[in-house]
């Protein structure tokens, strides 16, 4: 920021198993979302490493990262980032289009990531017809298409109500008691800590405790 450095994030040391549900918790400008792109390979840390099923992310070339991204990691956001004027259809299929996958397989992989998420019946409405909670859903079946081997997801339930909140939290439940998916959540909605496996809070870039 200008002349002055800022530490987002300091001494971090995670570890997120293969199979369960992670919640990174804290306070807004905690670290939470730095945290989420880092090991997504959105940010790179300025030391140490990020390793991702056995492969070390800052000694990757910017392709190699691009690749691992679009084929290994499901990306959730809060303000859902649907592109409004493709139907959910349309904004599933686009990172099989950008896969270059076969019509006839991203057809059967975007109706089964829709009927996962119970969106099925709405696959042809575009995005700005649909609530809230559906636009979620929309963002959760567009992680899903890639058969991501991790899912990282920001505020999941920051732009729904509470009763939508806890069915998309029962949701990543089922995903990962069915799928084996990993995922990891950065919220600090209290409704939703109750589904972690494992719970690391953490406040002004450091992590205080694990639950």
């Amino acid at each position: 920021m200008g002349s002055r450095e800022v530490e987002a994030l300091k001494d971090i040391d995670l570890n997120i198993p293969s199979g369960k549900m992670v919640i990174v918790k804290g306070p807004s400008g905690s670290g939470k979302t730095t945290i989420l792109n880092i090991m997504g390979g959105l940010d790179q840390p300025t030391s140490g490493e990020v390793i991702l099923g056995g492969q070390k992310l800052n000694s990757l070339s910017e392709k190699e990262i691009t690749d691992l991204r679009r084929n290994k990691i499901g990306f959730i956001f809060q303000s859902f980032g649907l592109i409004q004027s493709f139907t959910a259809f349309e904004n599933v299929e686009l990172p099989l289009r950008i896969q270059h996958k076969s019509y006839k397989l991203r057809n059967r992989r975007v109706e089964e990531c829709l009927e996962i998420v119970g969106l099925a019946e709405r696959k042809d409405h575009r995005i700005f017809e649909l609530s809230g909670g559906e636009q979620q859903r929309g963002g959760i079946a567009r992680a899903l298409a890639v058969n991501p081997s991790i899912i990282l997801a920001d505020e999941p339930t920051g732009e729904v109500d509470y009763l939508t909140g806890q069915k998309i939290m029962e949701l990543f439940q089922e995903m990962i008691d069915q799928q084996g998916l990993t995922i990891c959540v950065a919220t600090h909605d209290p409704s939703a800590m109750e589904y972690g496996d494992i719970v690391y809070e953490i406040r002004d870039g450091k992590i205080r405790k694990k639950g």
